[in-house]
């Protein structure tokens, strides 16, 4: 009973013979109602205006009801079926008369056999109350030749019509007992293919595509489901590679350090202060990547805190341009800052901004050829400042500036790696400017690349901001 399908064909049968059993108690009412008034209407007769004061006048004699039906003789009582006007001038044709006590059970009729039989409240609407000293003592009312009929009449086609409505719910049950499992099965058969997906998913299928039929809201589910499932399968992939490229990154220095001092124990290697200090720098390699790893994964999780203030950005970008002329000036590169005075404050990490800068101005220098130029510039575009990094003598290929931001990804991978880049500055990079609510892009250009920032600005200028 818990199940959709069976819920959802319950649901339509009880909803149907609901409605069914609705409109047979109202059409039955209505039937039955309009048939009474037809009937009546058919038969409208005045009473003899001396019955009700005829009867009157029997009670206070007699003091009982008992024998007054000797005065309807005079009203033209039924049993011949013609026309008995009487010396009063009574109307009615076939009419019978009854005289009802305060409990209204008839005391008075000419037919013994209804003596003692009880009237509807209903049926008095239009009866005449008999009164003695101002104390009313019974009522006066009748029955048509039609009324009379009416019983057996009535309950026929009330039953009849009660037939036919039982047989029609009947009929209607098993179409909508149809309809209702046809619904529920096209309803409920992408949820079965959604649910097997879901199964498959936890058995780590990732990646796995459900089609997208059904309702828009099993549509939007099954949407959902597949990015999910997609994003998943990136993940899944991008950890897998993750690993790998830690595995191939961990094992080079740690190769080198056991060669060297595997060779200086077996003395085929000199115990000497070289040999010692190559070791030692695959040390320091070796931990800038363990720490390098251990930055991108807090950022990665959102986990990494970031103290965050007014940076007044033009004497910021000022102190990094300080910082890297002299480098620059050794590699024949020429270095240039464009930065207006008039910048709002940026609110950053100043030392985890000086980090994502200091790591693309290096890359600058370590793809700028000699002669080339270098150009550190900040801007300010509505709401946000644009801080970028542009560099001459190199075109990224589309490949290239696809991957620029993947771990351990290099565009030239021996050169980078012989002079110790860990291939993690650029993802970390990345992180970092998505954690002070920005973005960071490459741009493609020939003879030249662009790595552009763009972050939130701070509205109001603050009391104090920090260089």
């Amino acid at each position: 009973m818990n199940r959709l399908p069976v819920r959802l064909v319950v649901t339509f049968l009880l909803l149907n013979w609901l409605a069914i059993g609705v409109i047979a108690v109202v059409l039955r009412n209505s039937i039955e109602g309009g048939f009474r008034d037809y009937v009546s209407g058919q038969e409208v007769a005045s009473v003899p205006e001396f019955l009700p004061e005829a009867l009157e006048t029997y009670y206070a004699e007699q003091g009982t009801w008992q024998g007054a039906e000797s005065q309807f003789s005079g009203a033209g009582r039924s049993g011949s079926g013609g026309n008995s006007s009487g010396q009063h001038g009574n109307n009615a044709q076939g009419r019978q008369y009854f005289v009802l006590d305060l409990t209204r059970h008839i005391v008075a009729s000419a037919d013994p056999a209804m003596l003692g039989d009880t009237f509807d409240p209903d049926t008095l609407q239009d009866a005449i109350a008999l009164s003695m000293d101002g104390q009313q003592v019974g009522w006066l009312t009748w029955q048509t030749p039609g009324q009379q009929r009416f019983g057996a009449a009535e309950q026929s086609f009330l039953d009849d019509m009660t037939t036919a409505l039982i047989a029609v719910g009947v009929g209607v049950g098993f179409l909508t007992l149809a309809v209702g499992i046809g619904l529920a099965w096209q309803l409920t058969r992408p949820l079965g293919h959604l649910r097997a997906a879901v199964h498959e998913l936890s058995e780590g299928q990732r990646g796995r595509q459900v089609t997208l039929e059904g309702t828009v809201e099993i549509r939007a589910v099954a949407t959902a489901f597949n990015r999910m499932s997609s994003a998943l399968a990136r993940s899944e992939q991008s950890r897998q590679r993750m690993a790998a490229d830690v595995a191939h990154e961990l094992r080079t220095p740690v190769t080198v350090i056991s060669s060297h001092l595997e060779g200086m124990l077996d003395n085929v290697l000199p115990n000497s202060k070289e040999q010692i200090a190559i070791a030692y720098d695959q040390t320091l390699h070796l931990k800038r990547l363990i720490e390098d790893l251990r930055l991108l994964t807090l950022a990665e999780i959102r986990q990494l805190p970031l103290e965050k203030q007014a940076i007044n950005i033009t004497a910021f970008l000022n102190g990094v341009y300080l910082a890297f002329e002299p480098l620059a000036l050794d590699q024949n590169i020429q270095l240039a800052l464009d930065c207006p005075t008039d910048l709002p404050p940026l609110h950053a990490d100043a030392g985890r901004l000086r980090q994502v800068i200091g790591n693309l101005m290096t890359n600058a220098l370590r793809h700028t050829p000699a002669e080339g130029h270098i150009t550190l510039s900040a801007k300010s575009l509505g709401q946000h400042l644009i801080l970028s990094v542009t560099n001459t003598g190199v075109t990224l290929s589309e490949e290239d500036a696809a991957h620029l931001f993947d771990p351990f990804w290099r565009a030239d991978d021996a050169r980078d790696r012989d002079r110790g880049g860990s291939g993690l500055g650029l993802a970390i990079a990345r992180q970092l400017i998505e954690l002070h609510g920005g973005t960071i892009a490459v741009k493609r250009e020939t003879g030249s690349t662009t790595f552009e920032m763009m972050l939130p600005e701070i509205n109001e200028t603050p009391p104090q901001a920090r260089e």
